[in-house]
């Protein structure tokens, strides 16, 4: 039972790292974060040790194993459902970014004079569609990897 169970993992273990696939590492990024969000030196070391040793293998072992294989086959990360991204310039001009459960994403640009538009992305196997808040099609054009 031992040996089966050990050449079962050994067959993961070489199937996944062969893929060639190294994902975004969303689960153990969370728990980082929340290390990083504390401001007491003292509490933050405690909580480093409790999350690296304990919480942070299990993390690796999930996100490397389950997490990362996932969102090599299926192209996205279950775990980065509704990341936000959100970048501006020196001049004003802003996109605000949300990944959807559907896939999709939607974005809103924030121009200096304040103008703004929203947008939704979706991809399919091989288009890519921008539409606008009410679905309407505003572009559609072959995705290429």
């Amino acid at each position: 039972m031992r040996k089966n169970v050990l050449s079962m993992l050994v067959a993961c273990v070489f199937a996944v790292t062969t893929t060639g696939c190294f994902g975004s590492f969303k689960l153990l990024k969370t728990v980082d974060n929340v290390g990083k969000s504390i401001n007491n030196d003292i509490a933050k070391g405690v909580v480093y040790l409790v999350l690296t040793l304990p919480v942070g293998g299990f993390c690796l072992f999930a996100d490397w194993l389950v997490f990362n294989t996932i969102e090599y086959w299926t192209g996205s990360n279950p775990l980065a459902l509704g990341d936000t991204y959100y970048e501006a310039d020196a001049n004003g001009n802003s996109v605000t970014a949300v990944k959807m459960e559907d896939g999709s994403l939607y974005m809103r640009i924030d121009a200096s004079t304040g103008e703004t538009q929203e947008l939704v992305l979706q991809k399919d196997e091989d288009i890519v569609r921008i539409l606008d808040t009410q679905g309407n099609v505003l572009k559609e054009t072959a995705y290429v990897e």
